[in-house]
């Protein structure tokens, strides 16, 4: 008996079907015994599978094997019993069709079922679907009963199935069980081949296998064909390919298209692309093994196929693109490449007006390629036309094309139309990196403009990008050559403030540290995003304390006054004169009559120059002068010490803001000072 020989998978599902959970709400189905008139028809179920159920039956048959009633037998026998006459092909489909919402076991409980009521008498629709479910759960070993089952059934099994259960073998690496398969199928499953199924073990035989022994078979297998299609020259051109066979696959190309057959885009894409990497820059030289001789060795020589593979590419290009057919993108950007690379810039050019004309907006790779080779060959002309057809277009220039052309222009000496194109770039929010800064830095050094290079390297550090050791050396030394040291240092605080900051936002604390202890050293304080910084970095670490006692001393060195001292400790260090006049007729000056500085430890007197800044303190703290109602002027007020080391120096001092001087002249009481308003001073 054929059903005998009937997958035990199958055969045992009607088993665990009766594990199914029952539900909370039974459907009011009577007892077979009974017998009444009709069967209630189930209410739809919305689902994701609802749409698939178009008849009541279908419907009622889902619902009882999702949720089959408490008071039914649990086998399918006595569940179904009221379907047995109704089974039919189509009624068994859209049951399966349902398989989402009925489950894996529920679904090949059924499909089991059907079968032995049917004697697997079904349709092809039926066997085809039913080949598809089990091949995506790698259920071979059944599929392959099931069509040998409905061969036997019904004489026959369709191409199709054939085909979806090769298909699945291959994609599994089951290459060898889908050769076999296809050999005996006209003989067991009595299903002559078509073009269908041998496409499908072309597919099989040129893309999974990994070994490569196959590639004759399916050679053998496409001369067998009466009238190949398209797919089944794809295959072959695909499998020709991927085992270097690209003269064969150049040939059946050619046959192709004198069949007016156009091939599918992923077979012109693997043959463009095997033809450009046998043909490009990197197969320029081949090695030629020498072993007869008594020390083998290997020479180096000219591979002269290497730019003889490129034209083939070309050609194919252009014929593809006769017939209606682009390759992808990506292939277009390595055909361009390699035609750069071999100095075939014209070609390349050819290729890109033809994709552009049907894609403009995936050429913008290929046009960087093309005007970096120009910028290599110094065809600059060229280059910036092919940029500017490209803004026209209107694709947006990446950060190498500006480098390229501006690397170029730097190296030919023309630094003006490199700081055109850096301004464009600038223009057009293309942000430049450490290698544009870097080029246009030395190219304005080679021709002397030493002020320019000075401004875009403090520009560059601005950014956060830090310079080579070179480049700062280089404009530092120039610095330094035109006397200009004030900008030297401030070139140098710069770095030591990028450095200290690139350090905190990379976790180096210890170098941060020492960076901030060497920049207090030499005088140098850090703005506050620096400091910000280096609080952040150190505030979770273990370190903090040791950072704190650091920023303190740092807030102590760079206040802008010293702390005030004790008037004796005053009176100790300043034992010196100061006298303070003002004049009513000009409120805006006051001069500063005499002023003691403090003896050096030997006696003798300390000649330094006193701080505008200091000078202001002391008088701000020490010199309350009370202002008088009369307009005759302030009498002079002076600090009573010893008269040694008496030093007569003038200050004329230049008031700003006139408001302050009027509001200090206005003041109230004896006993508030004077304020002193924001000056401007030198002393003389």
């Amino acid at each position: 008996m054929p059903l005998a020989r009937l997958p035990l998978h199958l055969l045992r599902s009607t088993l665990r079907f009766s594990s199914i959970p029952k539900p909370l709400q039974a459907l009011a189905i009577p007892s077979p015994a009974s017998r009444p008139a009709p069967l209630p028809v189930a209410v739809p179920r919305i689902g994701p599978d609802s749409a698939l159920v178009s008849t009541p039956d279908a419907e009622s048959i889902c619902s009882l094997l999702s949720n089959p009633p408490s008071d039914r037998p649990p086998d399918l026998d006595g569940l179904l019993v009221w379907f047995e006459r109704k089974l039919t092909s189509d009624l068994v489909l859209e049951v399966l069709k349902c398989h989402r919402r009925l489950g894996r076991s529920a679904t090949l409980g059924f499909f089991s079922w059907a079968g032995f009521r049917l004697g697997f008498r079904f349709d092809d629709p039926v066997v085809e679907y039913m080949a598809d479910f089990l091949g995506r759960r790698k259920l071979f070993d059944d599929l392959k009963w099931l069509l040998r089952t409905v061969a036997r059934s019904n004489g026959r099994v369709s191409t199709r199935s054939v085909a979806i259960c090769i298909r699945f073998l291959g994609r599994q690496g089951r290459v060898g069980e889908a050769l076999s398969l296809f050999e005996v199928m006209e003989l067991e499953l009595n299903c002559p081949p078509d073009n269908l199924v041998i496409n499908n073990v072309l597919y099989v035989l040129c893309k999974k296998d990994l070994s490569g022994g196959s590639i004759d078979v399916a050679v053998r297998i496409f001369h067998r064909i009466v009238q190949p299609d398209m797919y089944s020259y794809s295959n072959i051109i695909i499998g020709l390919c991927r085992f270097g066979r690209l003269e064969n696959a150049f040939e059946v190309l050619r046959e192709m298209t004198r069949a007016t057959l156009v091939p599918t885009r992923t077979a012109v894409n693997t043959l463009i692309r095997e033809l450009c990497q046998f043909g490009g820059k990197d197969e320029l030289v081949g090695r030629v093994s020498i072993r007869k001789h008594s020390r083998p060795f290997d020479i180096l020589v000219p591979n002269l196929m290497a730019n003889g593979v490129l034209r083939p590419a070309v050609e194919v290009f252009h014929m593809i693109a006769r017939l209606g057919l682009l390759p992808s993108t990506y292939i277009v950007d390595i055909l361009v490449l390699r035609l750069c690379q071999a100095g075939k810039i014209e070609e390349a050019m050819g290729i890109l007006g033809v994709v552009e004309g049907s894609k403009p907006n995936s050429v913008a790779e290929s046009y960087t390629i093309i005007i970096k080779a120009l910028c290599e060959a110094c065809r600059m002309d060229e280059a910036c036309r092919v940029l500017g057809r490209m803004m026209n277009l209107g694709l947006k220039p990446k950060l190498i094309v500006y480098n390229s052309i501006i690397r170029a222009f730097c190296m030919l000496g023309n630094v003006v139309e490199a700081q055109k194109y850096f301004d464009i770039m600038n223009k057009r929010r293309c942000e430049p990196d450490r290698a544009t800064y870097t080029m246009l830095v030395h190219a304005n050094c080679m021709i002397q403009n030493w002020q320019i290079a000075y401004k875009l390297l403090m520009e560059m550090i601005g950014l956060g990008r830090r310079p080579h050791f070179d480049t700062y050396n280089l404009v530092d030394g120039f610095l330094k050559k035109n006397g200009e040291l004030d900008m030297s240092n401030k070139l140098k605080r710069k770095m030591e403030v990028q450095d200290l900051y690139a350090h905190c936002k990379a976790g180096r604390l210890e170098a941060a540290y020492d960076k901030l202890s060497s920049m207090l050293a030499m005088g140098f304080r850090p703005p506050i995003y620096a400091r910000d910084a280096f609080e952040c970095a150190f505030r979770k670490s273990p370190k903090w304390k040791v950072a704190q006692e650091l920023l303190k001393k740092m807030e102590v060195d760079h206040s802008p006054f010293k702390q005030q001292q004790p008037d004796t400790e005053f009176k100790e260090q300043w034992p010196q004169q100061l006298t303070i006049c003002s004049s009513s007729q000009d409120p805006c000056s006051c001069s500063i009559g005499t002023a003691f500085v403090p003896k050096n430890e030997d006696g003798a007197m300390n000649r330094q120059r006193l701080g505008f800044h200091r000078l202001l303190e002391c008088c701000r703290l020490k010199n309350s002068v009370p202002s008088s109602n009369s307009s005759a002027g302030h009498s002079a007020r002076s600090l009573s010490t010893s008269p040694t080391a008496r030093v007569h120096v003038g200050c004329r001092i230049f008031l700003i803001d006139r408001v302050a001087a009027a509001r200090t002249r206005r003041a109230s009481p004896v006993d508030k000072p004077v304020a002193l308003p924001r000056a401007i001073g030198s002393i003389t």
